[in-house]
């Protein structure tokens, strides 16, 4: 295992998504599990798969790689599933899951500035990324959730008012 480079202020999950290493941090990680199956929801969005029963709540799976414009997985079998939780003032926790192809390790990160601010993702997806660390020689992309469940209820609500 890499040493990582103290920042006292969050410890963050780490995961894989194709050849690229992401962060969330941990406090919205709820918990995380082998992909078994979901229940597919007609016409919805190319990145949203579908639906999944959680301990009893009804939670929507996000695939990022769809959402960043890589190349999607042909099979979710060997998919991870992180359950997140995103706190929101004065209303129930927000809660989405999404799909990743390995699970790495829970550590702080030590954050590094960015040369580029697209990371290579499509410029309005640009505002996902929160930071950019380093652990050893890897570079690990810090998610903004707050950023991309934004992007995710804007494009729900588009689609639905193209259907009336």
């Amino acid at each position: 295992m890499n040493t990582i480079t103290e920042n006292k202020n969050y410890d963050y999950f780490s995961f894989m998504l194709g050849n690229g290493m992401f962060a969330v941090p941990v406090k919205y990680v709820k918990e995380v599990f082998e992909f078994t199956s979901l229940t597919k929801v007609p016409n919805s969005l190319d990145y949203l798969l579908g639906v999944m029963n959680i301990r009893g709540s009804v939670v929507s799976i996000i695939d990022l790689r769809k959402l960043f414009g890589f190349n999607p997985s042909f099979s979710l079998d060997e998919t991870s599933v992180i359950d997140i939780e995103i706190p929101r003032p004065n209303e129930k926790p927000f809660e989405i899951a999404i799909i990743a192809d390995s699970v790495d390790v829970v550590g702080s990160l030590s954050m590094i500035q960015a040369g580029s601010a697209s990371y290579g993702i499509p410029k309005e997806q640009s505002s996902f990324i929160n930071s950019v660390a380093r652990r050893g020689d890897d570079f690990i992309l810090v998610l903004n959730l707050e950023e991309i469940v934004k992007f995710i209820k804007a494009d729900v609500d588009k689609t639905e008012k193209a259907k009336i």
